[in-house]
Formats: C-alpha cells, sequence, structure tokens
C-alpha cells in the first residue's frame, strides 16, 4: 500500500482534529493558530484538500484511474474556462473493475489526439468543475 506524504497525513489528521472542534471548517481555520493555517494553506502541495477530508471524515483511498493527456507537472489540472486550479489532477474514471476500462468519450479524446494513460493517486472524493473525479499524488502506473 501506498504510503501518504508527511504533509499529507499531518494535515488530514489536523482535519479530522478540528473536525471535533468545530461545526464547520470556516470557523476551524479562523481558530487555528498561524503555524497550522500556514502549513496547510502556504503551498499548492495538496495539504489543504486533505485538511478538508480529514474534516469531512473522508479516508484518503489510493486507486488507479484513467485519464487522457499527460499528468500535469505541477500535481493539478486546470479548469481553463475560469482559469483556476482543480483540486488535484482530473481524471475520466476510477478503475474498479476491468469494465471500467471502457469510457463512453473516448472517441472525443482519442480525435483530440490526446492520449489515454492509466494512473494511480489519491482519492479524497473531490471532483473537478466538471464533475470529473481528481487525484492527488498522481503517477502514471
Amino acid at each position: 500500500m501506498k504510503e501518504l506524504k508527511k504533509c499529507w497525513k499531518k494535515s488530514w489528521e489536523l482535519g479530522a482534529k478540528y473536525a471535533a472542534m468545530y461545526d464547520s471548517e470556516r470557523e476551524a481555520v479562523e481558530a487555528m493558530p498561524f503555524s497550522e493555517t500556514e502549513y496547510i494553506f502556504a503551498d499548492r502541495d495538496g495539504c489543504a484538500q486533505f485538511f478538508h477530508a480529514g474534516f469531512v471524515g473522508r479516508e484518503p483511498e489510493w486507486v488507479e484511474a484513467e485519464r487522457f493527456g499527460d499528468i500535469p507537472e505541477c500535481g493539478f489540472s486546470i479548469n481553463w474556462a475560469e482559469n483556476q486550479w482543480e483540486p488535484g489532477v482530473s481524471v475520466v474514471k476510477i478503475i474498479r473493475t476491468e469494465d471500467d476500462t471502457h469510457y463512453a468519450d473516448d472517441t472525443l479524446y482519442n480525435m483530440m489526439g490526446r492520449e489515454k494513460i492509466r494512473v494511480a493517486g489519491w482519492w479524497l472524493g473531490l471532483c473537478g468543475s466538471d464533475g470529473e473525479p481528481t487525484l492527488l499524488g498522481c503517477e502514471r502506473v
């Protein structure tokens, strides 16, 4: 089983800790010492997403998935329509069974010249702007 990065594990644990004390993430963040908020929200490395997952009680799950095109070097896809970062790397489908490797829109993406690749990463239940699953720590399988 893949190990979580230390900063992600700590961020998830902080989210779970603050969920036990506060009703909303906003209240929790407002009550946190600066050192913790800076740790979680200073960089785009996924700590904020892991904090959120811990707060809502979502266990990180290492999964395989399919996407079209290379994995972005920065580890996050971009929503080009709104020019904003997605909460991870966008994938078209999480693979739970071999039947999950057939995606209805393969033709559209193939016509755009994008290669379908298999990836793995941490699934936190987060989705991109089009409702697609997003993964953190994404790597090619």
